[in-house]
């Protein structure tokens, strides 16, 4: 059961102020780490900037940890504070007034997509795979010529 919280929920990582978002009840677990949720490492609000605590059936969270509820809290900090955090660890300066949607959107536009590997460092990476193996595949060789010597 999900109490009356409105999605997106907006996340804040207290050790690396980093943010993301959680669609809907079933993407909860998406991003989330256990280890760092038992430990209280998120901040939750949710689509309309209410501090949220999530809850879990049995109190612990497994990998197929359930959602039991979205209750209302008090954070630590305001969303507001998250975003200005999260534009510092973005490096960037970003406006903070407007609708959550608009702030979230501009912080966003500052989020630098992840590359794909260039060309060379995928043919280096094949490369040294090759040679792990044939490495390998030698040694297994050797291993069995002095086997089949050794009688």
């Amino acid at each position: 059961m999900v109490n009356s919280a409105s999605f997106p929920l907006y996340v804040f990582e207290k050790d690396d102020w980093s943010m993301f978002l959680v669609e809907s009840p079933e993407r909860v677990w998406y991003h989330i780490e256990p280890f760092d949720f038992e430990n209280d490492e998120y901040l939750f609000w949710d689509a309309h900037g209410r501090g949220v605590r999530l809850t879990l059936l049995g109190g612990k969270l497994t990998k197929m940890g359930t959602l039991t509820s979205i209750e209302e809290a008090d954070n630590e900090i305001s969303l507001h504070e998250a975003f200005a955090r999260y534009s510092q660890a973005l490096g960037v300066t970003v406006d903070t007034t407007g609708t959550l949607a608009e702030v979230w959107a501009r912080l966003q536009s500052n989020v630098k997509p992840v590359e794909p590997p260039s060309r060379l460092s995928r043919a280096a990476w094949k490369v040294g795979c090759f040679g792990c193996v044939l490495i390998v595949v030698i040694f297994v060789l050797i291993g069995i010529i002095k086997a089949v010597f050794a009688r």
